[in-house]
């Protein structure tokens, strides 16, 4: 699961997170993390994002997605929408 999850957080990252990054600010000096907790249950998964980005922080949190997959890109559908949002 782990290689599995650095594989969807670098995918995002690289697509979803830059793109919408260098709409909000061109010149490239905003600085973004992610700290993320997933844990895999009978139910499926669980998971904890924090978002920082500009100074500011959002939290993601979401239980039972039955696909990591999903659980990584609808976190990161979020902080897209809530960072063009701003």
């Amino acid at each position: 699961m782990e290689e599995d999850l650095k594989n969807l957080v670098v995918k995002n990252m690289e697509w979803k997170m830059t793109s919408c990054l260098k709409k909000i600010d061109k010149s490239d000096s905003v600085e973004s993390s992610v700290k993320i907790t997933v844990s895999k249950t009978p139910n499926g998964y669980d998971g904890n994002f924090v978002f920082e980005y500009d100074g500011k922080k959002i939290e993601y949190r979401r239980e039972w997605f039955k696909r990591l997959a999903d659980l990584v890109n609808h976190a990161f559908d979020n902080f897209k929408k809530w960072t063009l949002a701003k």
